[in-house]
């Protein structure tokens, strides 16, 4: 379930950290376990209690890093744009302040924009694979394009839901997250929709505006075949953000990329099917070591 408490469960051997960014920003992380480093990325308008779940499943694993993205969570917006950028020059400077290397970087939803951006701008050099959770490389649909998210929205639709996150923020939430989640959990877990409700309301609604703007603008597509990195691609079936076109497209264009569809899962795998989501993430990790990745597109399936 989703913790959305502010205060901190005092018996689990979290460690909550602040780093200051080059504009002075403190920015907020999550860090938990011991071993390889699991650099959990969240989504748009989300934040880093969104993976207490999954930490906790991984910590004898992993150590999980999950960090408050600029305008997220705990972490101020601060003096700087923003824009998928700076968040991408943020996550860097994260990694590079805690000294982080072979990293096995998820990014769930905008999280992927935000890693694909930090790579196309700092390099890979400190990634060891990368876990791409229900995302596309350009959001927005157009006559030569198809595969952003799955309501067709385009650049006209995008500015008409730009005004009324500005207009309305607590509404807008309300009505975006339940989509989050597959039709039949959000029905039948209505305390996990109105914690992740909740916890997205939070945030300021212009914030999230500017940054679904940036988001909007971007088209990673030309870069994908130059991100030369062990690539799980991670969806799910029931998703009514990206359909699985979309993650196939992923894994035929990415140079080394495989895929994983979670059958009971909406936008938010992780929280959906938690138990094999770890399981996935831990596979693919083993595969890492044992340097058995290099399976160009190729895909498996968890159904259960």
């Amino acid at each position: 379930m989703l913790d959305v408490r502010t205060d901190h469960v005092a018996d689990r051997d979290d460690r909550e950290g602040r780093l200051v960014l080059r504009d002075g920003t403190a920015m907020s992380y999550r860090r938990r376990g011991q071993g390889p480093v699991l650099l959990a990325v969240h989504g748009w308008a989300a934040s880093a209690i969104f993976f207490d779940d999954l930490a906790e499943r991984l910590c004898g694993r992993f150590t999980v890093i999950a960090p408050d993205l600029r305008g997220h969570g705990d972490t101020p917006v601060g003096d700087l744009p923003l824009s998928i950028g700076t968040l991408a020059d943020d996550l860097d400077e994260l990694v590079t302040q805690l000294d982080l290397s072979g990293i096995l970087v998820l990014g769930w939803s905008m999280g992927a924009m935000v890693a694909w951006s930090m790579i196309a701008r700092h390099g890979a050099a400190r990634l060891a694979g990368m876990i791409v959770e229900d995302m596309t490389p350009r959001v927005l649909n157009d006559a030569d394009w198809s595969l952003g998210m799955s309501s067709g929205i385009d650049a006209a639709v995008s500015a008409r839901a730009e005004a009324m996150m500005r207009d309305d923020w607590s509404s807008y939430a309300a009505t975006f997250a339940p989509r989050m989640f597959a039709r039949e959990r959000r029905l039948g877990d209505p305390t996990l929709v109105a914690e992740a409700t909740a916890a997205l309301g939070r945030c300021n609604g212009a914030d999230m505006a500017q940054i679904w703007n940036s988001m909007a603008a971007q088209d990673m597509r030309p870069l994908l075949p130059s991100f030369d990195l062990p690539v799980l691609v991670a969806h799910g079936a029931l998703s009514e953000a990206y359909g699985p076109e979309t993650s196939r497209y992923l894994v035929e264009t990415l140079p080394d990329a495989r895929k994983t569809v979670f059958a009971r899962s909406g936008h938010a795998p992780h929280l959906e099917q938690p138990e094999e989501f770890a399981q996935a993430i831990q596979q693919f990790a083993g595969a890492l070591e044992a340097g058995t990745t290099h399976q160009q597109n190729t895909e498996g399936s968890i159904s259960s």
